[in-house]
């Protein structure tokens, strides 16, 4: 199951640093490209989200597989969506149960400037090149109309197909940030209704995300729980932290280690001692989402998300 065919790795630093640039594209032309991902669909057909049961945004049963990543900056929690996407939970809750990400890295920051995209983790080496313990399995890639590119969703790193080839997913994954930027967000809610574009802009509107991920990446789980762990994580400096971003050679490796110490399945129901929170974004209006979880403002939320972390 393992090997290090480098001519087939996904997880080459030339991969991560191509998968940055994508996540500095997002930050720049947000809105546009997300239209265009959304609607225009590229070689995947659109999703349509008009009639979508976001689930990210409901509290799980007490049943709902959870993950808890306990790294080096404390301990966050994240449900799993096995329904959504059931090839790869299963492949990924095999390697949890392995203990395959123990003691793996965050070898890469989606920094540009003050803006998050999010982090790689799960790799076996600091900069994310592949070694011998690597697992390369590739799993086809699963989209769901009900599971959103939000702020602390998991997604897998896709090695995108050929012309007569499915794009794939592997064991690295990627914790999102938030990239959108509020006010071009809504002067882009007055466009045509396709597919359910206004719903998902008041959600991306509300919690925040990567809206150019969608059809890019599998998604299969939300956090909920430790986002001040996500905060320490996505603020670490770099390798090159002083290095312009449109510089092709950056490093976006950490500049201090960030580890995996433990990861484990648990259930919900285990793991829901500060409840379901995802947090609100600052200045956005509080009417925009639909089956949001409880809670009452964007700092209730935060605080009920951080005072879950163990340090």
């Amino acid at each position: 199951m393992n090997g290090n065919n480098q001519i087939n790795d996904p997880f080459r630093r030339r991969k991560t640093r191509t998968y940055f640039q994508l996540s500095l594209i997002a930050v720049i032309f947000v809105i546009v490209f997300a239209v265009i991902m959304f609607f225009a669909g590229g070689k995947e057909d659109p999703v349509d989200y008009s009639e979508s049961d976001f689930i990210q945004l409901e509290e799980p049963a007490d049943d709902a597989p959870v993950v808890v990543f306990e790294t080096t900056e404390g301990t966050f929690r994240a449900v799993l969506f096995e329904n959504e996407a059931p090839e790869y939970c299963k492949f990924f809750e095999g390697l949890v149960n392995d203990g395959y990400f123990d003691g793996t890295y965050v070898c890469t920051l989606l920094r540009s400037g003050d803006i998050t995209g999010g982090f790689i983790g799960g790799s076996k080496t600091k900069d994310g090149m592949a070694d011998d313990s690597t697992d390369v399995t590739m799993i086809d890639l699963e989209v769901s109309p009900n599971i959103l590119p939000l702020n602390g969703t998991l997604g897998s790193l896709v090695k995108q197909g050929g012309t007569f080839s499915k794009s794939k997913a592997g064991s690295v994954f990627t914790v999102l940030g938030d990239a959108v930027d509020i006010e071009e967000l809504k002067e882009n809610t007055d466009s045509e209704d396709v597919n359910g574009f206004k719903r998902v802009s008041g959600i991306f509107e509300e919690y925040g995300g990567v809206p150019n991920y969608i059809q890019m990446y599998t998604f299969f789980g939300q956090v909920y729980d430790g986002w001040d762990v996500l905060e320490k994580i996505n603020s670490a400096q770099i390798v090159d932290e002083d290095v312009p971003d449109d510089e092709s050679d950056k490093n976006y490796q950490p500049a201090s280690e960030i580890k995996f110490t433990r990861v484990y399945m648990s259930t919900y129901g285990e793991q829901n001692s500060n409840g379901y929170s995802i947090p609100v974004k600052a200045g956005a209006s509080a009417n925009s989402s639909e089956g949001q979880p409880d809670q009452d403002d964007g700092s209730e939320a935060a605080d009920s998300g951080s005072s879950g972390s163990d340090s």
